[in-house]
């Protein structure tokens, strides 16, 4: 009778339970992709609303007029820096859901979970406060800016050759790279190679986001979005100090890039995305007594 009276009661249980289904909703970016044989096929935009452009080959700019040349650097480089920005908010937007999730349930979502630690490994560092300041990108104008800066605006041969627009070296023998025409000290220099510029752009903010000489620069970043606090704490990024930051300062004010602060996706590029994180069975309180 008891065994018939717990199966009964399992079986009420079991009835009465119901399946939640824990979605989360991103947008994801449908980009479109072109290459660069001449300056024509660089795409102008006439306002503040961009079409997301991948360019997977560039030409060099060196040879055009300088207004021209810098037009057409910005216009090659905006739109990589721009979709760069918005996959690392939506980043920032799922962990905020793993934050809210926390605060009401004692345990990770499997899936959730492996995207965090994937996360944690990926940007050196194991709480979500510290992840998220990483993750956090900075204003258009400074990246442009220190593009313009370590490119010649679109003049070097590594941005030609390799779409790298900073100039990052390269440690790694079995990664894609170019090797520098001059050395250090008797010791050969490599820079890595992009298959286009927006993945030279996302290596670039992940480098901001990981190494400990920006730790400063990225403590501010989390509080303010201003050049004019920001540019002087990327002193380590140029050997020369502080002479790299005023000419960073310089170059972003008399180029007037902080306008592209304010540029953005075209909202027809960007689709909902809504992913099935799991689905958890619920037994309604109630139903035990």
């Amino acid at each position: 009778m008891k065994k018939l009276f717990i199966s009964l009661f399992c079986l009420i249980l079991l009835s009465s339970a119901c399946t939640e289904r824990i979605l989360f909703t991103n947008e994801k970016v449908s980009p479109e992709y072109a290459e660069i044989e001449s300056k024509n096929d660089v795409h102008a935009f006439s306002d503040t609303v961009i079409t997301p452009y991948i360019y997977t080959k560039v030409i060099s700019l060196r040879m055009l007029p300088v207004d021209e040349k810098k037009q057409k650097f910005v216009e090659m480089l905006l739109p990589a820096v721009l979709l760069t920005q918005h996959n690392l908010n939506q980043k920032i937007k799922r962990l905020e859901h793993i934050e809210s999730w926390l605060t009401q349930h004692p345990h990770y979502i499997e899936s959730d979970s492996v995207f965090l630690f994937n996360l944690y490994e990926q940007y050196k560092c194991c709480e979500i406060t510290e992840l998220k300041n990483r993750l956090k990108p900075h204003p258009a104008s400074i990246v442009l800016g220190q593009a313009a800066l370590e490119s010649g605006w679109g003049s070097s041969r590594f941005f030609q050759e390799g779409n790298n627009v900073f100039g990052i070296w390269s440690y790694n023998a079995g990664e894609n790279r170019i090797k520098a025409l001059v050395g250090r000290d008797s010791t050969n220099i490599y820079v890595r190679k992009y298959t286009s510029i927006e993945e030279s752009v996302s290596d670039y903010y992940q480098t901001i986001a990981r190494v400990r000489a920006y730790k400063e620069f990225r403590l501010e970043r989390a509080l303010s979005n201003d050049p004019n606090k920001l540019v002087p704490l990327l002193h380590r990024y140029s050997e020369i100090g502080e002479d790299y930051t005023r000419k960073l300062n310089r170059l972003i004010k008399n180029n007037n890039l902080s306008q592209y602060d304010n540029y953005s996706i075209d909202k027809k590029y960007l689709q909902k995305e809504t992913i099935e994180l799991a689905q958890l069975n619920k037994f309604p309180l109630k139903k035990l007594y």
